[in-house]
């Protein structure tokens, strides 16, 4: 590494390298996202079916060596990225591991159904009966939701379905780079169009017409978010989703729901993927959990 080149350089050199084509063949990206993301340790989850949904297990883990965080009690339900259109639990593994060891709890990574074979509201439905299987052994104060990117839109879908059928809501929540606008209006499209080394507006355009070319799902605007839990929000500087953060959280807080907007200077798309390179991924995530632990119920107390 040259000597005054900071860690994200080189993750923003490797994304430039090779970047991920929303636009080109839904196959060829789908692989693409299981190398990228996956734990190179198979060990580290269990499969398992929960309300009928295919999910993979990811124990809670210590942060430090001194154990400072001891396991917190509750779980966190965990909806993966990849534009509606790719990725798994699996594939998304080390996020999911790095999570379960910030938070101090177990993480359930939902394998949803995607699109185009499943088109919206297929994910927020399979988040929706995995939670609710859930709820038959926890409180939902114990339970925390938590979405990256595409996940993160799947996360805010599922909260209003919640809302509508009178479910109880989980305790906290919170979404990283979260993929919300599908009408893609954000100021942010344009002006970090040339300074996002993952995604371009023309490939995201492709996505959301996979998922929900019209409806409910597509713009924020329309959505009341009243009654959501507290939530948490990470972004980076230099996506071209800046602006479904800011719009987001703008529209919580306006909804009278406790939101705190985290805009990190310089970072990439769902920058917590590379937490093993980038120390502001691993601090993130500690804010995530500091955060569960502020707002989840502890049944154990």
């Amino acid at each position: 590494m040259p000597e005054h080149e900071a860690p994200v350089d080189a993750v923003i050199a490797a994304l430039r390298a090779n970047p991920l084509d929303f636009e080109g063949s839904i196959p060829e990206l789908r692989s693409e996202f299981e190398r990228l993301g996956a734990s190179p340790d198979p060990d580290a989850s269990i499969e398992d079916v929960i309300g009928g949904i295919p999910v993979r297990r990811f124990p809670a883990r210590q942060t430090a060596a001194d154990g400072r965080r001891n396991p917190g009690s509750g779980v966190v339900l965990f909806l993966h990225s990849g534009g509606y259109v790719a990725g798994t639990a699996l594939g998304s593994s080390g996020l999911a591991m790095a999570l379960a060891a910030a938070t101090g709890r177990e993480v359930i990574s939902v394998d949803y159904r995607l699109a185009p074979e499943a088109p919206y509201p297929a994910a927020r439905d399979d988040t929706l009966c995995a939670y609710s299987a859930l709820l038959e052994d926890k409180d939902p104060g114990e339970i925390a939701l938590v979405g990256a990117s595409a996940g993160g839109g799947v996360v805010i879908h599922a909260l209003m379905e919640m809302r509508e059928r009178g479910l109880p809501i989980p305790g906290a929540a919170a979404v990283i780079s979260p993929f919300v606008d599908l009408t893609l209006s954000g100021d942010s499209y344009e002006r970090n169009a040339d300074r996002d080394p993952s995604l371009t507006r023309r490939g995201l355009e492709a996505a959301a017409s996979h998922y929900a070319a019209s409806g409910r799902a597509v713009d924020p605007a329309a959505w009341s978010l009243q009654g959501f839990p507290p939530i948490q929000i990470h972004v980076g500087s230099i996506e071209i989703l800046l602006s479904d953060s800011v719009n987001l959280a703008a529209r919580l807080a306006s909804d009278d729901v406790h939101v705190e907007l985290e805009v990190w200077p310089g970072m990439v798309h769902v920058f917590p993927t590379f937490s093993a390179k980038l120390v502001e991924g691993t601090e993130a995530l500690e804010r995530i959990g500091v955060h569960l632990d502020r707002w989840l119920l502890d049944a154990s107390a």
